[in-house]
């Protein structure tokens, strides 16, 4: 079935009727025939920000192909985008997660490689000219083309991120690219779904040009004449086989011969059941698909191709993952303020940032931020703190060019936005201050009396700290209304999520500043009500107790580790307080127990831990045993002694899991009742980016939905009656329960 029949099918049984003549959409596609016989097919869907496929991009391909190889005038073809920032995206995702049964996503993705297939034999050469994102569906479409040529923009990135939706690329994409690349190159890109640069793509023979984005559209229409000569086209390949240079050899001994693939089949596989733990099934399903590939030939794994993804599209990881994506999507739009108070909560302009304190969270603070363009001002109490931060963010910068992310123009120029004080000379003129000192509460206080005398009546000042509640931090200000929370995650030039917390005092205005300077940091932004943890916090904090509950009991530390990684966390909770810290997690406890009393109550272990110097990692002294700061796999026994455990536990892993995800779970739904939280997607998507909860699993609040909260109120309940107080039902998952409600 052809996707543009898929289109009219569903027409059909929605209930506004088939599609009319007179409701027909705009066109995406027009085509121009320039004066040297190159037709120059425009991509421009103006419904949307960027294109993507569907059915209608799809029969408008189509047509425009045919007119123009039917067309005597014209020799050659050319693909282009009317967007400023990107060629073609991939397929339209709403459309995608439409789809409720197998073989419709089967017969669509057959149906787009058949498309492209008669698009890569056609009697015409057509070269792709790709300025911007070239993603998922748009890479295939170039690699399907004779050539491409790309701009040499930094926008200008071509990827094949389908794994990351729990899908893999539908239209014989990596098969072009093991064709032209290797198989492992073409392993690589599918399984991590990681990005190429214009210069990367080049280096792979997956680009043939490279050029300046005003001439690039030109210099594809020139490509494409030339292309016109099958002498010139046995050039342009040969130019690639000598891209793939130094792996000429390597594809021989690995690829080419029978032994050499099954070794490298064999390793791909286990490193992706050890990255996957068995709950990402598309990683395995590209590896079937490229090992046929290798056996058998493109036509034999394309067929593979088609059924392995109508499986995938409708399983429930992609599920998950998917609607993560629409989570991730919506929160770009989202200003932070409620929309009663958008009228007076535009964010106001920054052109400066100052960070105080240059320790891991302030230089990172300040490493983001030039990152984005912001010039900033970055202070601590002596030069010997101040110069560390600077070459942490150097290094950071540094690791960037070495991967070639940016170039070493690129890195100095953006280094050359941070300068150092150990005063406060210079951050007056900034337009928003984060203090990201010590979490000292009157330590914190000082440093908003220092900066309020200083700084302009505009400026936002913003606390980053994990669990102390910003109206006590501001509690002596004069202008509590400009301050706000921001609680960035460790490292934060890696973690993608930014938590923005208003007090009931914060000016919308504020907010929305922070809120927009969070999202040009790159960050995922969710904004939380104030209160002791927030909200990333406080569920952390009863997940890493139940660990440390779990350790008193003498179950050992491999084993909870173990339990928690297999139900789909990246790192295990022991491990996570051995980076975190133990005496930084044993402080935040307090703080918690404090503020929530019995249900964040720790074990004495974490004490006696404090009380035996181990701090974790900064100190070598955790759970783990560590060699010059690297943590091995070996745990440390010596923990057992300092806390007093004589016997060994080794429940169910299930139990393991239970245990430590139902008390993240519960408390989330506590945050969520009592208006911490804006909505389950912030929940979610908290969850999920900033502590690591399972994505396809997708997040707390959709695992309740999916369990049924019928089942997850008998699991507290049954844990509350064995292990007491601190696994009380939130009253929301009772009513919910009672209800028979969902969140989504």
């Amino acid at each position: 079935m052809d996707i543009a029949q898929m289109l009219s099918m569903a027409a059909e049984g929605s209930p506004r009727g088939a599609l009319t003549t007179a409701a027909r959409p705009p066109a995406i596609l027009r085509t121009e025939v320039r004066d040297d016989g190159v037709a120059v097919v425009t991509l421009d869907d103006p419904r949307e920000t960027h294109n993507t496929i569907t059915p209608q991009l799809g029969a408008e391909l189509d047509a425009a192909l045919e007119a123009a190889a039917a067309d005597p005038t014209v020799k050659a073809i050319v693909l282009t985008s009317a967007k400023k920032s990107s060629f073609l995206v991939g397929a339209n995702i709403e459309m995608i997660q439409g789809i409720k049964f197998a073989q419709d996503a089967e017969d669509m993705s057959r149906a787009v490689g058949e498309r492209f297939a008669r698009l890569a034999g056609g009697r015409k050469p057509v070269v792709a000219h790709v300025h911007g994102s070239a993603l998922g569906g748009g890479f295939e479409l170039s690699l399907a083309c004779s050539a491409t040529v790309a701009s040499d923009d930094p926008a200008t990135v071509l990827g094949l991120p389908e794994v990351k939706l729990g899908l893999m690329p539908a239209a014989n994409g990596l098969l072009r690219v093991a064709a032209r690349a290797g198989l492992r190159v073409a392993i690589d890109l599918g399984l991590t779904g990681r990005s190429l640069t214009a210069k990367k793509a080049l280096a792979l023979g997956l680009v043939d040009e490279i050029v300046a984005p005003p001439v690039a559209l030109e210099a594809a229409c020139r490509l494409a004449r030339r292309l016109c000569d099958p002498k010139a086209y046995a050039a342009l390949v040969q130019q690639r086989a000598r891209a793939s240079g130094k792996r000429r050899v390597e594809r021989a001994l690995l690829e080419k011969n029978p032994v050499g693939r099954a070794v490298l089949f064999r390793r791909a596989r286990a490193e992706a059941a050890k990255q996957t733990r068995g709950h990402y099934p598309a990683p395995a399903r590209m590896l079937d698909v490229l090992e046929r590939y290798g056996k058998r030939g493109f036509r034999a794994a394309a067929e593979l191709e088609a059924r392995l993804f109508g499986d995938l599209v409708v399983s429930e990881t992609s599920h998950r993952m998917v609607e993560l994506f629409f989570a991730h999507t919506a929160l770009k739009k989202d200003p932070g303020v409620e929309h009663e108070e958008a009228p007076h909560g535009a964010p106001r302009a920054v052109e400066r940032i100052a960070v105080i304190g240059a320790g891991l969270m302030g230089a990172g603070i300040a490493g983001v931020s030039i990152q984005a363009g912001f010039p900033v001002r970055m202070k601590d109490t002596d030069d010997v703190a101040l110069g560390r931060g600077l070459k942490y963010v150097r290094d950071a910068l540094d690791e960037r060019a070495r991967r070639g992310s940016i170039t070493t123009l690129e890195r100095d120029r953006t280094f050359a936005h941070l300068s150092g004080t150990t005063d406060y000379s210079g951050v007056a003129s900034a337009d928003l201050v984060v203090e990201a000192v010590f979490e000292d509460v009157d330590l914190k206080k000082g440093v908003i009396r220092d900066l309020e005398r200083l700084v302009k009546d505009t400026c936002v000042i913003a606390s980053n700290t994990s669990s102390l509640p910003i109206a006590r931090i501001a509690e002596e200000a004069t202008h509590p209304e400009r301050i706000v929370g921001m609680h960035y995650f460790s490292p934060v030039h890696r973690m993608p999520m930014l938590e923005i917390v208003r007090t009931k005092h914060t000016d919308p205005r504020a907010l929305a500043t922070a809120v927009a300077v969070g999202k040009r940091q790159r960050k995922t932004v969710i904004v939380v009500r104030d209160g002791t943890g927030f909200y990333t916090t406080r569920i952390l904090a009863p997940y890493l107790n139940e660990a440390a509950h779990l350790l008193a009991e003498g179950v050992p530390i491999e084993v909870v580790d173990r339990a928690i990684v297999d139900w789909g966390f990246p790192t295990g909770p022991l491990q996570l307080l051995d980076e975190v810290g133990i005496d930084v997690a044993a402080h935040v406890t307090t703080v918690m127990q404090a503020a929530f009393g019995v249900r964040m109550r720790a074990p004495e272990a974490l004490a006696a831990l404090r009380m035996d110097d181990r701090k974790g990692r900064k100190n070598g002294r955790g759970f783990y045993l560590y060699e010059r700061g690297r943590r091995s796999r070996r745990v440390d026994d010596t923990v057992y002694g300092a806390l007093r455990v004589t016997g060994r536990s080794r429940p169910m892993p299930e139990e393991i899991s239970v245990r430590a995800t139902i008390a993240m779970i519960n408390e989330a739904l506590r945050c969520l009742d009592e208006g911490v939280l804006r909505s389950p997607r912030d929940g979610d998507v908290g969850a999920i980016l900033g502590i690591g909860f399972p994505a396809f699993r997708g997040g707390p609040f959709r695992y309740v939905d999916v369990l049924g909260a019928q089942e997850v109120l008998r699991r507290t309940r049954a844990l509350e009656q064995r292990l007491g107080p601190r696994f009380e039902p939130a009253p929301l998952l009772v009513e919910m329960a009672r209800k028979g409600k969902r969140f989504y």
